[in-house]
């Protein structure tokens, strides 16, 4: 089990390798133009010259003569121009390409080591839950001045786990459609210190987090890298969290989703065939291609793939808003948003239906009260854990015993009719309305952000999560 004081300091480890990615794809962005845009246009040029040539020789060879060129004299004169082009076109090329081939190798390094660190918390459902619970009790407050670039930087990494989380119950149920991504998902065995849990055999971890999991999460750690671009910042105008008007918010999503396809082929880059065996570079770029689909498919509604990205991004406007003004208990709308949204054909229906199974009304690291069975009061806790058991219960981790500070922190399998937010537990209870709007008259949700590093001990909080008490 990943130990909660190490999930602190990987989250830290992580926001500050990722500082680390958007700090250099500022200065890419920046150089575009000088040096990874001339290895663009003049490697396009290249490919565009070596295919008229490439035409031209096979009508000769077909034909036994050049044909002839629109708006050319002579066929003759024109290939030895096109040669000339081409061999300036290659010169500007060598002469950039050190540059650019040691900012792939930097990037494809520093995005692979984060998507590394996540994909291995990913792996057992207790440590998913455990890493975006603690993301969520680590967030700023809603007054925070640092609330919006600090979540801003934090939600990817929140995306990533989310989207993974959704990748394994897919496959789990067979709704992953994608021959790639289905022939490469380890069998689920009987864990061997937990039989009653499934988890995914040891040997066959680590092909599947590089070969699948690493280029998902790469997708979502760059899916929206474009915002730092140059075009992107004189729309911002320095202030990346104002609200836009509907006509510059569009053309922000345009330059966006184009600058990020800049970063994804001239920043990461694609694999170089020269530097691998056939065999290692199919796999590459099979990879590459998975990463490319998402970032480009994510916008659309219905794109099956695309949704892996699509769905945890909705959710987690929710969970880490950017907005300038936030209420908390906002994020205790998004089940309904979302399932609305599917309803409304926003997202993918058999992705989003498994999501909110897997999610559950009520979001993992938000705050709650229950009425215990064994004290029959109303008691705080934390919602702890992912796929709770209907989406309408949730796993909390108990805070207070007879409402006093308790420090065991019981796993507890809250039903609804035991949850107080809702009518019917508050009516089945031995108290009256008055008694609820005295003792909560703020509402039937908690941010546990509040008290976290203040008033909680990390060990005991998480210390007890394989036996859930049912409620």
């Amino acid at each position: 089990m990943a130990q909660p004081q190490l999930v602190t300091e990987l989250l830290k480890t992580l926001k500050a390798k990722y500082q680390v990615v958007l700090d250099d794809a500022v200065l890419f962005y920046e150089q575009y133009e000088s040096l990874y845009g001339v290895y663009a246009k003049e490697s396009q040029r290249v490919i565009e010259i070596k295919h008229q040539l490439s035409t031209i020789h096979s009508y000769k060879k077909k034909h036994g003569s050049f044909p002839k060129i629109k708006g050319q004299d002579s066929t003759d004169a024109y290939i030895k121009e096109l040669e000339k082009i081409k061999h300036r076109a290659q010169s500007e090329i060598d002469h950039v390409e050190p540059d650019v081939l040691e900012g792939f190798e930097k990037r494809q390094a520093l995005l692979t080591d984060i998507a590394n660190s996540i994909a291995k918390m990913m792996i057992s459902e207790r440590d998913a839950s455990q890493f975006i619970a603690t993301m969520m009790l680590r967030a700023p407050l809603p007054a925070d001045s640092s609330r919006c670039p600090t979540n801003e930087k934090n939600k990817p990494i929140y995306i990533a786990a989310l989207a993974i989380s959704l990748l394994k119950q897919l496959t789990s149920q067979q709704l992953i459609e994608e021959d790639y991504i289905t022939q490469r998902v380890p069998p689920l065995v009987p864990g061997e210190s937990h039989p009653e849990q499934l988890e995914y055999p040891q040997e066959m971890l680590s092909d599947y987090i590089n070969e699948v999991l690493n280029p998902i999460i790469i997708a979502v750690l760059i899916h929206n890298i474009g915002s730092y671009s140059v075009e992107a910042e004189r729309i911002y105008k320095g202030n990346r969290y104002r609200m836009l008007d509907e006509e510059a918010r569009k053309s922000l999503i345009n330059i966006i989703h184009s600058a990020t396809n800049d970063y994804l082929h001239y920043g990461f880059g694609k694999p170089q065939q020269e530097k691998m065996d056939e065999t290692q570079f199919e796999l590459e770029m099979e990879k590459f291609e998975l990463t490319q689909t998402i970032v480009n498919d994510y916008p659309k509604s219905q794109s099956p793939i695309g949704n892996l990205l699509r769905i945890p991004m909705i959710y987690s406007s929710f969970m880490l808003s950017t907005k300038p003004q936030h209420d908390f208990k906002l994020s205790f709308k998004a089940y309904d948003i979302l399932k609305s949204g599917i309803d409304k054909n926003v997202v993918y229906a058999p992705y989003g239906e498994v999501f909110l199974n897997m999610v559950g009304q009520y979001p993992l690291g938000c705050g709650i009260f229950f009425i215990s069975k064994e004290t029959g009061l109303p008691e705080r806790a934390v919602v702890s854990s992912l796929n709770p058991p209907k989406p309408t219960s949730a796993i909390v981790k108990q805070l207070t015993r007879r409402q006093v500070k308790f420090d065991d922190h019981t796993q507890v399998s809250a039903s609804e009719e035991y949850i107080v937010s809702n009518d019917i537990a508050r009516k089945k209870s031995d108290f009256a309305a008055p008694y609820y709007k005295k003792q909560f008259p703020t509402g039937f949700y908690w941010n546990p952000a509040e008290p976290w590093e203040r008033d909680i001990d990390h060990q005991k909080f998480w210390r007890r999560d394989n036996q859930i008490k049912s409620n």
